[in-house]
């Protein structure tokens, strides 16, 4: 199965070539709408500290929450994004599940315009969240919401910890999820917490179970860090060259399409399954 991070969505662009922010650049960008000074300074320290769950929290805090919100809406609604080739392609693999934490809605729009609109979308906080994965529905789920209800997207340190206390029938799901599928994670950089601990638990409580994998740029992590990956989260590294844009990523993922393609034959025509 695959799991869409914030990477992912950054392919994407506007009319006028512009590509959304990642994480750190957002959150530089809701610092500067802070009027004082010294909040301001707050911010741009959490940034530096690396600390962006905080920095998050404090952007929130700090600006009102029509403008927090508004800000919200016009990044990841508002600014025209256009889906990538690397959403074609993603699509064209035709994962009967696809988890992501980005609340645009880039990949699942795209999805739904070529698969004749039979893609089921589900947030975390649906009640019947669990329903779909007795069924033969292609899947998006959001793991932390849509940017259609902004108000119960998870994005500050305070909204992770929320989620696990109001919503911890989902984590239990997620929990049976990586227990009963492998999933490749794309544009993800493992920084958010929920994500750690889910896999983190996994890898302990089943020791010797086969590992998940992360495609990640060759020069974004030291070869210890990749250790660490696997031996704590049971996430073996699949790396690319990051030049050009990631182009190396797109090309690997339209690469994969016929060959997704030729496996299911294969599998059709021996029974394999």
């Amino acid at each position: 199965m695959v799991f869409l991070g914030a990477g992912v969505s950054r392919s994407a662009e506007n009319a006028s070539g512009v590509h959304p922010r990642g994480w750190t650049d957002f959150l530089h960008h809701l610092a500067a709408q802070v009027a004082d000074a010294a909040q301001k300074a707050e911010i741009e320290q959490s940034i530096t500290d690396a600390d962006l769950l905080t920095a998050c929290e404090l952007c929130r805090k700090y600006l009102s929450p029509h403008v927090f919100k508004t800000e919200l809406i016009q990044e990841f609604s508002g600014n025209g994004y256009r889906p990538a080739q690397i959403h074609d392609d993603l699509s064209l693999i035709d994962s009967q599940l696809v988890m992501t934490t980005n609340f645009d809605k880039l990949y699942e729009n795209r999805a739904n315009q070529l698969q004749a609109n039979t893609v089921i979308v589900k947030n975390y906080y649906d009640k019947d969240v669990a329903d779909v994965f007795r069924r033969r529905d292609r899947v998006v789920l959001k793991v932390h919401g849509t940017i259609d209800l902004p108000d119960q997207t998870i994005f500050t340190r305070s909204q992770y910890a929320l989620a696990r206390r109001d919503y911890g029938h989902f984590y239990q799901l997620l929990r049976a999820l990586f227990v009963t599928h492998t999933f490749v994670f794309l544009g993800a950089s493992m920084r958010d917490p929920d994500m750690q601990l889910l896999l983190e638990d996994h890898a302990y409580r089943f020791e010797g179970s086969r590992p998940h994998y992360i495609v990640m740029p060759e020069d974004s992590a030291r070869r210890g860090v990749l250790e660490v990956l696997e031996e704590t989260m049971n996430l073996k590294a699949l790396t690319y060259d990051s030049v050009d844009n990631h182009s190396a990523l797109a090309s690997s993922v339209s690469a994969l399409v016929p060959l997704v393609e030729s496996e299911r034959e294969n599998i059709a025509a021996t029974a394999g399954w």
